[in-house]
């Protein structure tokens, strides 16, 4: 009667065969699953906004894992910062100084919270020139008073394009200022 082997003796067999992983591997692994890590920590913190969330799982580390864990941390959030959601810059940035609080990050999360300002200032500028073109052409057709109410200036193709136009290169210098965040830490 032949010898039947469970699925655990098969599988141990055809893991001897495929031999242990290198110690390179090994690393290469460890730094993924702390990358993977720190992107599920920071996903959390801007769900939940608890600074306590980051500090408490990196202070469960030892370095280099601790250390490969705030980088994720810090490139996740600032993947987050985005010229259409200028109230989650302050948590984004207590976030990333939570993980990171040295004057460089301060020095490129202060220069990335001016150029929101000048971007907020430039898309309300062009907004007001939109809104007011659009009364000139209901004033042309003779529509006026309680008729108007609003202008939606998102509502015409043609004038979102400007803003998108207004604020492609604000984009491009946040690009720029993000990536300095990442290097400078």
């Amino acid at each position: 009667m032949p010898n039947i082997k469970s699925a655990w003796e098969i599988a141990q067999e055809k893991a001897s065969k495929l031999g242990s992983l290198s110690s390179q591997e090994r690393e290469e692994q460890r730094h993924e699953k702390c990358r993977l890590l720190g992107e599920a920590l920071a996903d959390k913190y801007l769900n939940q906004r608890d600074i306590r969330t980051i500090k408490d799982e990196l202070d469960k580390h030892e370095i280099p894992d601790k250390d490969w864990v705030a980088q994720a941390v810090i490139r996740r959030l600032g993947q987050s910062i985005d010229l259409k959601y200028p109230d989650a810059l302050p948590e984004i940035s207590k976030g990333t100084l939570a993980v990171h609080d040295t004057a460089t990050t301060r020095k490129a999360l202060e220069e990335i919270e001016i150029l929101f300002q000048e971007y907020t200032e430039a898309a309300k500028k062009q907004s007001q020139e939109i809104e007011e073109a659009g009364g000139q052409i209901l004033h042309q057709l003779r529509i006026s008073g309680l008729a108007i109410g609003h202008i939606n200036i998102l509502a015409q193709e043609e004038w979102q394009a400007k803003l998108d136009q207004t604020a492609e290169p604000f984009t491009e210098r946040l690009k720029s200022l993000k990536e300095e965040l990442l290097h400078r830490g």
